[in-house]
């Protein structure tokens, strides 16, 4: 049954938080979006209402520069996520997601609708609700914690981002949370989040997409090649979306250490999460939810070969092959 953050929850919760001399450690998942940067935000703001000290690492990428830019220094990327003898807090992330040995954190908070079972830790609040920031945002609320306007853009951003502005795949408590948040939030900068400026790099990235679709009934593969910055690649995949009668897109990125993969779709009947699972779980972890979804893969040994220039277009078509086969494959199935 449902209870939300009530009382109980509450005294745990910032029992945890007020203990003398600790400091939190918050985690978001690998590759994060703009609901788990945004609900870490959110966490570090409570822990500094509570006067203890907070930061927030990420592994991976965050493929959205923009976020990265508002962010600033409340976030540091790590190569690996290390469990110190401080209270640590995993958001939008949970432990059984992770490959390896058993990790114990202090705080779980996120949303799935996976298997909850064997996750170790003082506090968790697990919920299947659409967005981990909704969540966050109940919390703000019942504690009492000051909001200011870069987390509550951030926070309504990533609600409308991974609700597609309610249409799609949300519960009556993202629209509560919604709509407790979104009168704190600067219009302005949500504006600049959802309409982000294009660079040339973006052009070149779609020139290259463009030249190198293929198409088989309403899905699309293509690749841009070899990249300085992932971040493009949503923003190429969205402009693959608008292409008469496509309703599925997957774009594909390379650089010297690692395979970049993005996908999209406007088919409500396929859960773009699933599809990457399917066809990629096994080479790395998979982000996102039903309607886009992303992983990056290790190069490995293959990333000596992508640094030398006479070997890089035979690396990219065996890449781009054997990515297209797994997807188109996966598709035809679901």
């Amino acid at each position: 049954m449902f209870k939300g953050f009530n009382f109980w929850k509450q005294r745990v919760f910032k029992k945890l938080l007020s203990q003398p001399g600790n400091r939190l450690t918050i985690y978001t998942r690998n590759n994060p979006d703009s609901d788990s940067l945004a609900s870490s935000l959110a966490l570090k703001r409570i822990a500094e209402h509570y006067n203890l000290e907070a930061v927030i690492y990420y592994t991976g990428t965050i493929q959205n520069r923009t976020l990265v830019n508002i962010l600033g220094d409340d976030v540091i990327n790590a190569p690996q996520i290390f469990l110190s003898r401080d209270c640590t807090a995993f958001v939008d992330l949970l432990p059984t997601e992770l490959t390896g040995e058993k990790i114990s954190p202090t705080i779980v908070i996120g949303h799935t609708l996976g298997n909850t079972e064997g996750i170790r830790c003082a506090y968790q609040d697990i919920r299947t609700t659409e967005t981990t920031s909704s969540i966050m945002a109940e919390y703000l609320k019942k504690l009492g914690v000051a909001i200011d306007k870069r987390l509550a853009t951030l926070l309504l951003f990533a609600i409308r981002d991974k609700t597609k502005t309610l249409i799609a795949d949300f519960t009556l408590h993202d629209f509560e949370s919604y709509w407790f948040i979104h009168k704190y939030a600067d219009m302005e900068l949500l504006n600049s989040l959802e309409h982000p400026s294009a660079r040339i790099d973006t052009f070149d990235d779609l020139s290259r997409a463009i030249s190198n679709k293929i198409i088989k009934g309403a899905s699309l593969f293509t690749t841009i090649g070899y990249v300085k910055d992932p971040g493009t690649i949503p923003r190429v995949c969205k402009y693959m979306l608008d292409i008469e009668g496509i309703s599925t897109a997957l774009v594909l990125a390379i650089n010297a250490t690692k395979i970049y993969v993005y996908a999209e779709s406007k088919n409500m009947e396929l859960s773009m999460k699933n599809v990457l699972k399917k066809a990629f779980g096994e080479w790395g972890e998979v982000t996102g939810g039903p309607l886009q979804a992303n992983t990056s893969i290790s190069l490995g040994v293959f990333g000596i070969a992508a640094s030398a220039e006479s070997a890089k277009p035979l690396l990219l078509k065996s890449i781009s092959d054997s990515i297209s086969s797994r997807y188109f494959y996966v598709l035809e199935a679901e």
